[in-house]
């Protein structure tokens, strides 16, 4: 081989080699970029509870554990049947609560792969020799329903309402998006959603329980927030915060404290406490506690908390005010004032006509001054602001604050006047 035909092979060479170098980085990019698209694509995402109501729920049936061998669910207790490869959340007021539609949300993001909508939806028996309507033999027992592809999961909702289903093979939905109501079609005995996590590419006998718990082979639960046994998942999509905690021995209901002074009560994180003054009450379980209701201890129909004095039956929101004794018998701003406001013109009655004071007749000493059409007794007890007149004939009434010693001077002088006058009146009768 020739100088120059080495030189041009070792020039091909290197040419080669870094074509080669670019190859394999470009193979080892495109086999990156699918790994991580694929990881995205199967990655798993986490539940929300199927239901949009948090309080439809009276029933729960899980998957069964321990199917041929007995009934176990996923905290070892006995909510299932023998078999069972679903979650069934039963509906509260059984097929009676059907019509009044209780929504199914989708439980993460994904896209619907079946649905089916059609179907008789208050079946309370799986065999159709007893109801031709129902049974195995609608959308294979599941009836009216919808199944998606979650990612690393496929989901199927069952037993839907009839005419509720609102999606459609190929359609998106988002977590919490409505995509039925719960019902009773096909293979049922009474109105729930039958919730059947699958592997991607699993069929029936693949299902698998969504919840973790020490009779349950999961290592990770498939909800966002799985709640207790017996209890709903909760709402939160995945990626969503944590819901707020209520504190450990709260409860969703008024609870009376140990030494009852308060109730309290924790709802979705927000913690309630509530004082009792007059103590608090235990109620049945399952009813709230209640505060006690304040006593009337002097018996005159105001309670404690309105009473100003508990403790004096004269002495209550509404009794008549006396002005000036110091006390304050209608609990309204203190003892009302006596005040003497001089008002003008007056007329006299003589003492022997009855006068009507507070709905009562009683004749007045020396006469009485009659004003705006009514009299009121000095020494009567009056509504507060009211006026009052003073016995013998004075033409000054009294307004709240006056003392009734200076109230008794000024009738004394005006009933000295009254009787000069008359006095002088018979003399000149006399004369003539």
């Amino acid at each position: 081989m020739t100088r120059c035909a080495s030189r041009t092979f070792s020039a091909q060479l290197a040419h080669f080699l870094r074509f080669a170098q670019l190859a394999q980085f470009a193979l080892f990019a495109a086999s990156a970029f699918f790994s991580l698209f694929s990881a995205t694509r199967v990655s798993a995402q986490t539940a929300r509870r199927p239901t949009a109501c948090d309080s439809c729920i009276a029933g729960w049936y899980y998957f069964d554990e321990a199917p041929g061998g007995g009934v176990q669910d996923w905290s070892c207790a006995g909510s299932s049947y023998d078999g069972h490869r679903g979650s069934d959340f039963s509906l509260a007021g059984g097929n009676g609560a059907i019509d009044t539609g209780y929504d199914l949300v989708a439980v993460a993001n994904g896209t619907v792969i079946s649905a089916e909508d059609g179907h008789f939806d208050h079946c309370r028996t799986c065999d159709s020799a007893v109801d031709a309507r129902c049974g195995t033999g609608f959308g294979g027992g599941f009836a009216n329903h919808v199944a998606i592809d979650h990612g690393g999961y496929r989901a199927w909702y069952a037993h839907m309402r009839t005419g509720s289903v609102r999606v459609a093979a190929g359609d998106r939905v988002t977590c919490g998006q409505v995509i039925g109501q719960i019902g009773s079609s096909g293979c049922t005995t009474g109105a729930h959603v039958h919730f059947e996590p699958r592997p991607p590419t699993g069929g029936y006998l693949t299902a698998f329980d969504p919840f973790l718990g020490a009779c349950s082979p999961r290592t990770t639960s498939l909800w966002t927030t799985q709640g207790p046994h017996r209890g709903l998942p909760g709402p939160e999509c995945d990626g969503m915060p944590p819901p707020p905690m209520c504190p450990a021995g709260t409860f969703d209901i008024w609870t009376c404290n140990t030494e009852r002074t308060q109730r309290r009560r924790c709802i979705g994180g927000a913690d309630m406490i509530e004082p009792c003054t007059y103590g608090c009450v235990s109620m049945p379980t399952g009813v709230d506690d209640v505060c006690a209701t304040p006593p009337d201890a002097d018996g005159d129909g105001a309670r404690a908390d309105v009473d100003c004095n508990d403790g004096d039956a004269a002495i209550y929101p509404g009794a008549a005010e006396l002005c000036g004794d110091g006390v304050d018998q209608d609990c309204v701003d203190g003892d009302a004032n006596c005040t003497v406001v001089d008002m003008g013109s007056i007329s006299v009655q003589d003492a022997a006509t009855p006068v009507p004071v507070d709905g009562a007749i009683r004749p007045l000493d020396g006469g009485v001054v009659v004003m705006d059409g009514g009299v009121v007794a000095m020494d009567g007890a009056v509504p507060r602001g009211a006026s009052r007149a003073l016995e013998g004939g004075c033409g000054c009434r009294v307004a709240p604050g006056a003392p009734r010693s200076a109230a008794a001077a000024v009738l004394a002088g005006m009933s000295a006047l009254l009787v000069l006058s008359r006095r002088a009146r018979r003399r000149r009768s006399t004369r003539r």
